[in-house]
């Protein structure tokens, strides 16, 4: 049986699975557009952190990576957190968190998100920005024209800006807790990661 051209090898292949149905969920499929070395698949799982990285586990060997995107919010405290986050290492599957929400990672797109906010400050702190885009807009989690004009586009600030502030976060831990010791993210209000698995997609165009 002749083997189709088209078929890519499946350690080609980059999961992205994540519980947030619109925001998170659109922000990664438009940002595919962007084009990635790997063929990028990305999935809605209605999970909290523990059971995205279970589900996830149902594609190890078959991807280059594996990511989930998760909201930290209450997941610590009702004790899903660190063993999602566990079980991800054992698994080889990787996490990529906002704290307390997927906003900080958006408002990373045009300032560094330095203080504690609530959910409801993250929406107020978009809508300015939205509006100083003269865009006389409120932020609209399910808007994907909002995502697609406002915030693609400045990707790249956004890794720049949250990186500054995760490693900064993670510099003040170890001089706290010392070199070895976990990331206590549930700690880090207005602190995010997804900036490393956007780095991770290697894009292709700007």
């Amino acid at each position: 049986m002749r083997r189709r051209k088209d078929l890519k090898p499946s350690r080609d292949k980059f999961y992205i699975i994540t519980n947030g149905k619109e925001t998170e969920y659109n922000y990664f499929t438009l940002l595919r557009a962007k084009k990635s070395i790997f063929d990028v698949k990305i999935e809605f799982q209605n999970a909290d952190p523990l059971g995205l990285v279970e589900y996830a586990k149902r594609y190890i060997g078959e991807a280059n990576q594996i990511w989930v995107v998760f909201d930290v919010d209450k997941t610590s405290e009702d004790n899903r957190l660190i063993p999602a986050i566990q079980l991800a290492e054992r698994c080889s599957i990787k996490c990529a968190f906002s704290n307390l929400a997927f906003e900080v990672w958006l408002i990373s797109h045009f300032q560094k998100c330095k203080k504690p906010m609530d959910t409801r400050q993250h929406e107020e702190e978009l809508t300015e920005y939205l509006n100083s885009k003269k865009a006389g807009l409120e932020y609209d989690k399910t808007s994907e024209e909002q995502l697609k004009k406002y915030f693609i586009p400045y990707y790249e600030t956004a890794i720049e800006n949250a990186k500054v502030v995760y490693q900064t976060r993670m510099k003040e831990h170890k001089q706290r807790y010392g070199e070895n010791s976990r990331p206590c993210i549930w700690e880090w209000n207005s602190s995010t990661n997804v900036y490393k698995l956007v780095e991770a997609l290697k894009l292709t165009v700007k």
